[in-house]
């Protein structure tokens, strides 16, 4: 991202969840000659497009500025979904993973105040995008099967996740829209794999990002991919009660120790109170 004209550090002052007619910012940088209104979504969520225009006119009526897009979303997924200008004002996207790097990097040259200052608005910027901590032991469960995910493909959906380590799904309603921190995958009426996701991204087209999918109506969408670590001791365990091809969520503790996925369900909803929803169920933020 370009450095603003004006945009001095030393001169810049920071506004939290600024409100007028056209909505409520969640951060506003002011160097004084330009304005930078930064919106941040959760999980791999974007901004739609009359959201940032209900932004821009505070931009344009300052005559320089631009709107930042800011969550789990790579910058590939964000061309794809967010329009590089809004009535004339740019529009900038930085994931939360490159935020993050530059923060840190920040933190550890600075002293004193600063850096306590930029460690607050990190773990701000943390709690705008609910990004999922690395401890959370919440675990989606989902069922892979033999099949193919498009005619003509040389791998099946199971040969993907345990003998290349990846597993991806469409990213629209129903699924999730943050990545989870680990899968449990499930065949022939048991959890047969758990394994800690190591990254995640949301790609435009399935079939671009793994070449060996041909193309197709139902490749050619979005859909979020997961790289894999290996697979943690204590599988398989049985399911318990059929669940077909739904997928949800449980406690890992829960279903290392339970003896069944059913009775690790349970066990989760007596921990939690309820089932544990689909990040998909939540209001989109």
């Amino acid at each position: 991202m370009n450095k603003l004209p004006g945009a001095d550090a030393d001169d810049t002052s920071v506004r939290m969840e600024v409100r007028d007619d056209g909505g409520r910012t969640d951060l506003e940088l002011d160097t004084g000659d330009a304005l930078i209104i930064v919106e941040a979504k959760r999980g791999w969520l974007l901004p739609r497009q009359p959201q940032l225009a209900a932004y821009a006119p505070r931009i344009a009526d300052r005559g320089s500025g631009v709107l930042v897009t800011l969550s789990s979303a790579s910058d590939d997924w964000a061309a794809a979904s967010v329009p590089s200008d809004v009535n004339g004002v740019p529009v900038r996207h930085l994931s939360w993973a490159v935020a993050r790097r530059l923060l840190a990097a920040r933190a550890r040259q600075s002293r004193g105040q600063e850096r306590f200052w930029l460690n607050e608005f990190s773990a701000y910027l943390k709690g705008a995008l609910r990004m999922r901590d690395v401890a959370d032991s919440r675990t989606y469960s989902v069922a892979i099967s033999q099949a193919r995910p498009e005619r003509g493909a040389k791998r099946t959906f199971r040969e993907w996740v345990v003998d290349e380590g990846i597993y991806f799904h469409p990213f629209k309603k129903g699924w999730p829209r943050q990545p989870p921190n680990f899968l449990a995958f499930r065949w022939d009426k048991q959890v047969q794999r758990i394994q800690r996701v190591v990254s995640a991204e949301v790609v435009p087209s399935l079939a671009t990002a793994l070449p060996d999918i041909p193309s197709s109506p139902t490749s050619d969408v979005p859909h979020a991919i997961y790289r894999l670590g290996p697979p943690l001791p204590g599988t398989p365990i049985p399911s318990g009660k059929p669940y077909r091809a739904s997928h949800r969520w449980v406690l890992l503790d829960q279903l290392l120790t339970a003896g069944s996925l059913a009775a690790a369900m349970e066990g989760t909803r007596r921990l939690v109170g309820r089932e544990l929803p689909n990040d998909a169920d939540a209001e989109d933020e």
